[in-house]
């Protein structure tokens, strides 16, 4: 009994939603299950009937690994370039939507975690010397035990660049968190002096400079203007700004 799992390309479904088929094998008989449509075993079926697919048991594991193998090495393909796209994005201090890189992470790490096992299930079969597969079917699975375990180096390396690419992403709002507080307190700093004094020249009480001039008002916006463009100077001597 033989257990294999494929990139789910059924409607209404994610890929890394893998679909799962089982199959006991023999020199001449081959029965498999599954509870959802595997596209990889429709392409050999396709095939069968056209005339051109395998023509006995061994060779028949083989085309149904060779097509899982091809599809997940597609949807890996895929979700490189999903992350070299965010990574330039990144770049140009575009932050990805939420949800989207944590999804790309989960879709990657799903797929190492089932994928692993299989290519070991491959290469076992690669050097088992099973009666109903022939030395052709032996190479043939082994490379494709091979080109499955490249694409699972591809997967941890897109792993670690997820996590490289949270930490950016995590420094970009920090560092825009950090310049909208400095932008604040900037502006806090000009407006400082003209709080204090309006506060100061707002209370009800008799004796305030320039309380019976008909210009006292005017006089009092000026002297406002002025200091807030004397502390803008100095904040622009002292280079915070």
């Amino acid at each position: 009994m033989i257990t294999l799992r494929g990139i789910n390309f059924n409607v209404n479904s994610r890929p890394d939603q893998l679909v799962t088929f089982r199959v006991f094998i023999t020199d001449k008989l081959i029965v498999s299950t599954r509870h959802r449509k595997v596209y990889s075993i429709d392409e050999v079926v396709d095939e069968l009937q056209s005339g051109v697919g395998p023509t006995d048991c061994g060779s028949w594991l083989v085309e149904v690994s060779d097509a899982l193998t091809d599809h997940a090495s597609e949807f890996i393909e895929d979700l490189h370039d999903k992350i070299i796209d965010l990574e330039d994005a990144l770049l140009d201090q575009q932050i990805p939507e939420r949800g989207q890189l944590a999804l790309i992470r989960k879709q990657l790490i799903v797929l190492r975690r089932y994928m692993a096992p299989q290519r070991d299930v491959f290469a076992r079969l690669a050097s088992d010397r099973l009666a109903w597969m022939s030395d052709d079917d032996r190479r043939r699975m082994q490379d494709i035990a091979d080109r499955l375990g490249r694409g699972l180096d591809d997967l941890d390396g897109s792993i670690a660049r997820t996590a490289i690419l949270a930490d950016e992403i995590t420094s970009v709002l920090a560092d825009a968190m950090n310049r909208r507080t400095y932008t604040m307190s900037l502006l806090a700093m000009v407006f400082l002096p003209a709080t204090f004094l309006t506060g100061l020249f707002g209370v009800n009480l008799g004796g305030i400079p320039g309380g019976d001039k008909p210009f006292g008002f005017a006089l009092f916006c000026l002297l406002l203007v002025a200091l807030g463009a004397g502390v803008t100077w100095w904040l622009k001597r002292s280079r915070w700004l």
